[in-house]
């Protein structure tokens, strides 16, 4: 007899991970953007893509199966979630918690959430309502980026930070082997450069154009809420192409991964 098959007859979906900080993250950041949320849920893992309310920025994020402790989905689900009360719900998660989430065949308009502190004999348990919400499908067009950077994530954190309290639009630039944040307004210009360095600084991962400018003006205030996930990985990536969104990349610890699409202010 398979008692593993056994024990998953009674679930919709079940996962298991000891990363629950780096969950909580990721919920944290989305909570800043989204709002109400579809997750697509197959055998191969958890995927949202999705817009903000103002169309200015998309979401794409993949968690992987294979990357959790247990993972179980017979038959694709589509579950929407509101991400605020879902991060209140995990808001008192600390780092050596244990996370499982699932949904039973029982009770298959609820998503029942299991944090265990096993040192301490801890298990809370949550019940949160799903929603029913408009599955809109969102079509990324497949695209060739002239530059692709490594950035310290923690570095990309406290340039947007500095730079939010000088001004609303950030033009980011990408001009031979330097990538070059500037700011300009009616009291102030400032220009920061990143030169390309071995030691753990900016690094262009593929740079096809380097004689071409790159460049796009973006809003600040949507950059530092991308930020909020720069715990959970130590570099970010950065895709740069004229008259296009930016893309960032941060790794979901060793879940999988999330990328913030951010269109430029000059094509608003």
């Amino acid at each position: 007899m398979n008692t593993e098959q056994e024990d998953m007859s009674n679930y919709k979906f079940l996962f298991k991970t000891v990363q629950a900080s780096a969950i909580r993250t990721l919920i944290e950041a989305l909570k800043e953007i989204l709002t109400d949320v579809n997750f697509e849920i197959t055998k191969d893992g958890i995927k949202v893509i999705a817009m903000d309310s103002s169309h200015v920025s998309l979401i794409y994020m993949k968690l992987l199966a294979e990357n959790f402790e247990k993972f179980y989905c017979e038959k694709p689900i589509v579950c929407g979630i509101s991400i605020v009360r879902l991060f209140k719900l995990l808001k008192s998660m600390s780092p050596n918690d244990s996370l499982c989430m699932f949904i039973t065949n029982m009770e298959p308009n609820d998503l029942q959430i299991h944090i265990e502190t096993s040192e301490k004999g801890l298990r809370h348990k949550f019940s949160l309502k799903l929603m029913d919400l408009y599955l809109d499908k969102v079509e990324i067009p497949p695209a060739q980026f002239s530059s692709v950077l490594r950035i310290p994530s923690g570095d990309f954190q406290k340039l947007c930070r500095d730079m939010n309290n000088l001004g609303d639009e950030l033009e980011i630039k990408s001009s031979g082997n330097q990538l070059i944040f500037s700011i300009s307004n009616d009291w102030m210009e400032q220009e920061t450069i990143m030169c390309e360095s071995n030691n753990g600084g900016m690094e262009y991962l593929q740079n096809l154009s380097p004689d071409e400018v790159i460049q796009g003006v973006f809003s600040i205030k949507k950059l530092v809420l991308f930020t909020k996930c720069t715990s959970l990985c130590q570099n970010i990536e950065v895709y740069l192409k004229n008259d296009y969104p930016i893309v960032i990349k941060y790794s979901i610890a060793n879940l999988g991964e999330i990328k913030f699409c951010l269109a430029p202010k000059n094509n608003d």
